[in-house]
């Protein structure tokens, strides 16, 4: 019975933390599928009040980012590409019916990592690529592969955002 009075009394700070991430003040994001001429198109939507927006592109993960069990998305917009090579990648957390921006911005790539934290924060890092660049900007390359560095992102549950260096 103590127990049960436990669980009952802690519950509503485990919802209560969610739902405040989980909010829904601040834009809302969705991701569909399209068909334009036959072929599928990915659609990044993004709503903010009476602000509609949307971004094709695609989803390179779909899988469980913070550990709550639910599938999470990386997006990436195909049509950002530009003369410096990079994307840009959005990492987007699944709320009740919506998704929620923690991050992102112009890399040559991302990649989950699979490590598992101690603690509360139970949210996979990211390693986020770089291309490095000579004095121009322009990419540098070896034996005709474009070089790149490599950062580790973090969710900081402060900001409610991943952070972490790049270039």
């Amino acid at each position: 019975m103590k127990y049960f009075l436990a669980l009952l009394l802690l519950s509503p700070i485990t919802c209560a933390a969610t739902v405040k991430f989980c909010s829904a003040d601040g834009p809302q994001y969705f991701i569909s599928q399209w068909s334009e001429d036959g072929d599928p198109v990915q659609v990044l939507s993004r709503v903010d009040g009476v602000k509609f927006s949307v971004q094709e592109g695609r989803v390179i993960y779909n899988d469980d980012l913070n550990g709550d069990g639910v599938k999470d998305f990386i997006f990436s917009s195909s049509g950002s590409e530009g003369s410096s090579k990079d994307r840009v990648y959005g990492f987007f957390i699944q709320c009740r019916g919506y998704l929620k921006f923690v991050g992102g911005d112009y890399f040559a790539g991302v990649k989950v990592l699979d490590i598992s934290h101690e603690g509360e924060n139970k949210y996979k890092d990211i390693e986020v690529y770089s291309y490095q660049r000579d004095k121009d900007g322009g990419v540098v390359y070896k034996g005709g592969e474009a070089l790149t560095k490599s950062y580790v992102w973090s969710f900081n549950r402060d900001s409610q955002r991943y952070e972490g260096a790049s270039e």
